[in-house]
């Protein structure tokens, strides 16, 4: 029966990535364009780069907007099932990301890099983990405005895909190698999803991680007794198997 539903009706969205002023420093797009995924497909990139002057004074030099300053510029392509806008520039209330209709949502990368940086987890990361986050939304409350989409988020840090992040650094978190924890589970089952779709989250939220060279070198940091014993054996073993090269070779 589920692989019944998930034949006749998982179908993968067509999402818009709209560049709000010059973001283009932070992001590399073309990765996020060659992102391999069955939920969604990156059908287009677009770019607004003369935003509206803001008018929030709080003392501070630095842009900032609100939800509904950004509402009247931004749309979602007819060819598409919903638009994401990144930005450089921060929300009134620093939140990371907003939905600002029905259709789109914003991203602030302002302080992201930041926080990420130390860890040397990668800025595309941190977004294609939103974009995941919005599309399991988008399978569940078809008008991502509605305040249903509190039902998913939950406000304790568990690494799942739907933490709150109230407090911006818990990003590091979530970002790399995100899950969904048993009660996000349960949710999805509740509202009926189609189990193709849990399940093909879970495989495709296990390939944000870092290069295989970074993972190695967080490991040696973590347990540098252990790894200075693993090279050790290492380099012995290795001699070892090039004396008996030699002595069969001679």
């Amino acid at each position: 029966m589920y692989l019944l539903d998930f034949k006749e009706k998982f179908m993968k969205h067509n999402v818009t990535l709209i560049r709000l002023g010059h973001v283009h420093h932070l992001v590399n797009f073309n990765i996020l364009r060659k992102w391999k995924s069955e939920l969604f497909s990156i059908t287009g990139i677009e770019s607004i780069e003369n935003l509206p002057n803001s008018d929030i004074d709080d003392g501070f030099l630095d842009i900032k907007y609100r939800k509904q300053d950004l509402e009247k510029i931004i749309s979602c392509p007819k060819n598409s099932d919903y638009a994401i806008a990144i930005m450089p520039y921060r929300f009134n209330d620093n939140f990371y990301m907003h939905r600002i209709s029905n259709k789109c949502v914003v991203i602030s990368l302002y302080g992201i890099t930041d926080i990420l940086k130390p860890e040397n987890i990668s800025i595309e990361h941190f977004i294609i983990r939103q974009l995941y986050e919005i599309c399991a939304i988008k399978y569940m409350i078809n008008d991502l405005l509605s305040d249903d989409v509190y039902q998913f988020i939950h406000s304790d840090t568990r690494g799942c895909l739907f933490d709150l992040n109230g407090d911006k650094s818990d990003i590091l978190y979530n970002t790399e190698q995100p899950i969904i924890c048993e009660e996000c589970k349960g949710k999805f089952k509740h509202k009926q999803a189609q189990y193709g779709i849990i399940r093909t989250l879970e495989k495709e939220l296990k390939k944000i991680q870092k290069p295989f060279i970074l993972r190695a070198e967080r490991w040696i940091k973590k347990y540098p007794l252990l790894s200075v014993i693993i090279s050790m054996l290492t380099a012995i073993t290795l001699n070892v198997v090039a004396n008996l090269l030699y002595e069969i070779l001679k």
